[in-house]
């Protein structure tokens, strides 16, 4: 029976156990996925901070924020309550944004101050005091956030005042701080008695810089010159001081100074004169030395801007070879286009012909058309109308290279007296450039014709089809004047 209780009171334990263990929480990352709204207003938080929202409407913005933290807390449970806490948050800081706007417009004046109390690291150089402004400027905008501007407005001369403090401090903890400390430490060693006068130097110019800021702080960069001087002067003095007690120290008197003083000019000049006149008067030792180093300083100008010019002549001649290769490559690419051209215009050609009507060759830049299509009648020179179609299509092939010159040449077979063959062969050429003149409008300046007779073969005369061959008119296209020997003269090594 004992055995029966235990085994009841453990089983009812177990159930409580497990009705005590809840769900288990979610992370935050599985949080902000399950409740996207939550994550939203974290975003809308973080833009509120760097929009300083936490300072211009700072209750609704630690409002929002305690919202925020509560949505957390219900959607890490999976409370579905989180998403409309969430939204209430958004609402808040919309309200946050709107008096921000509200304050900044308000408060301009004081927010300047406050940016350029900033800029000066008042943050840093003067924490408490720069923490003493920030209070009431909060203190100001829940004023506004609350509705009382008028309060609001009476409280922003004194903030504006409180900023300006903190700025000039910081400036001056900036700028002639270091002056300050170190002109208070020469003084405590003794410095002021040794060397009176360069510290009086300095602490005018400490002076100065303070009064600069005092009038002006937007003067800093003339500020700062005081204080680098200032603290230029006290370093001088302290060294002043040092040599003095070096002197009282090792008990020299007079005679040991000065000679103490020509031993250091001695080293200084040691590079560049190893014997000094110390026998000279002191006046004439030290403008000796002057005028040398102003020689030693000429000549090494004159040195530099030798080499200077040398740089520059390196530089003009790189600069040439450069602008030089550059025009070269520039000038084969124009020539590789033109050729690229002149390619395209020949194939253009060579596709007007068939090989019944002409065949087409081309030497260097200039084209041949050897026309042995044309049709006349036996010894005559007249252009019949079956030959047109021919001409035309010289016409076309002449109109392809517009700025070129053109010579029209004829030839004949070896039958009849050599008399009869050039005349024959020049009237042909001579008809067929007037054709070309009249009908195909080339300027007739361009042209030129000429008769060869039988001289000029390019077939044996022995057969019907070689005197065939030799019976033909050729129109030569002149693009390029220096691969024709002389006017007139057709190249006899023509390349296909």
């Amino acid at each position: 029976m004992k055995k029966l209780y235990v085994i009841f009171i453990s089983f009812f334990l177990v159930l409580g156990i497990a009705g005590c263990v809840g769900p288990k929480p979610l992370s935050e990352q599985a949080m902000f996925q399950q409740y996207p709204k939550v994550a939203q207003l974290k975003r809308e938080l973080d833009a509120g901070f760097e929009n300083e929202l936490n300072v211009l409407s700072p209750a609704q913005y630690r409002q929002a924020k305690e919202i925020y933290e509560e949505s957390v807390n219900l959607g890490k449970i999976d409370n579905a309550k989180a998403s409309t806490l969430a939204q209430s948050g958004m609402d808040v800081l919309q309200k946050a944004r709107q008096n921000a706007s509200k304050a900044e417009d308000i408060l301009e004046e004081v927010l300047r101050a406050r940016a350029k109390a900033k800029k000066a690291r008042a943050e840093i150089l003067n924490t408490a005091a720069f923490a003493e402004a920030e209070a009431k400027l909060k203190s100001l905008t829940g004023l506004i956030e609350a509705g009382r501007e008028a309060k609001a407005k009476a409280g922003l001369t004194e903030a504006m005042r409180t900023y300006e403090a903190v700025e000039l401090a910081a400036l001056k903890g900036n700028i002639v701080d270091v002056a300050s400390d170190a002109i208070a430490k020469a003084k405590k060693k003794g410095v002021d008695d040794l060397a009176p006068k360069t510290m009086k130097l300095a602490q005018e110019e400490y002076r100065l810089a303070v009064n600069t800021l005092n009038v002006d702080r937007t003067s800093t960069p003339k500020a700062r010159t005081h204080a680098q001087r200032a603290l230029w002067n006290t370093q001088r003095a302290t060294q002043i001081a040092e040599v003095i007690t070096h002197f009282d120290q090792s008990d020299f008197n007079e005679e040991d100074k000065v000679l103490w003083y020509q031993e250091q000019i001695s080293r200084i000049v040691a590079p560049i004169e190893s014997d000094l006149a110390f026998n000279e008067p002191n006046k004439e030792l030290v403008k000796n030395l002057a005028n040398k180093l102003l020689e030693m300083q000429s000549q090494q100008e004159s040195t530099l801007a030798a080499l200077q010019k040398t740089k520059e002549r390196e530089m003009q001649i790189s600069q040439a070879k450069e602008a030089a290769l550059t025009e070269v490559m520039s000038l084969n690419e124009q020539k590789r286009q033109q050729q690229a051209a002149l390619a395209a215009r020949f194939s253009r050609v060579q596709s007007l012909f068939d090989p019944s009507e002409a065949d087409v060759y081309r030497q260097m830049d200039n084209v041949l058309i050897r026309a042995h299509g044309f049709s006349f009648p036996s010894g005559s020179s007249e252009i019949e109308s079956e030959n047109f179609a021919l001409i035309n299509k010289i016409v076309e092939a002449i109109e392809q290279f517009p700025e070129s010159r053109i010579l029209v040449s004829g030839h004949t077979d070896n039958v009849g007296s050599d008399p009869f063959n050039k005349n024959l062969s020049q009237q042909r050429a001579d008809k067929v450039a007037k054709f070309l003149r009249e009908v195909g409008r080339i300027d007739a300046g361009r042209l030129a014709s000429k008769g060869y007779g039988k001289e000029r073969p390019v077939a044996p005369n022995e057969t019907a089809e070689g005197r065939a061959a030799n019976r033909r008119v050729e129109v030569l296209i002149i693009n390029n004047p220096d691969s024709v020997n002389t006017v007139g003269q057709i190249p006899a090594d023509i390349d296909r």
